[in-house]
């Protein structure tokens, strides 16, 4: 499985409102339409208030590879650009199985 994250800073006041997008059928109904989507979240920091993750989940590197090279990861993150205090980072991360202890 392959995980990419975008860090972004929002301003206190604007979360409600990018959060609610993020979840609308505008964002989060399209990042589910994308091949082999696994699941998305919307992470909120608890110590740096503002600090949000994207974090999406793909079945193969190519696969959130393909996400972002076809322009969509682009194209949804202009639509939160308005509320970004930062610019966004992108990281991607593969998940390795760990034999049970």
């Amino acid at each position: 499985m392959w995980i990419r994250m975008s860090f972004i800073n929002i301003a206190l006041e604007d979360l409600d409102d990018a959060r609610k997008l993020y979840q609308s059928e505008f964002i989060s109904g399209v990042i589910k339409r994308q091949p082999g989507y696994r699941f998305h979240y919307w992470l909120e920091s608890t110590e740096r208030p503002g600090d949000v993750i994207s974090l999406t989940a793909w079945n193969t590197q190519s696969d959130g590879e393909a996400y972002e090279r076809g322009g969509v990861y682009s194209e949804l993150g202009s639509k939160l650009r308005q509320w970004f205090h930062t610019e966004r980072v992108l990281r991607s991360y593969e998940v390795r199985e760990v034999a049970d202890l």
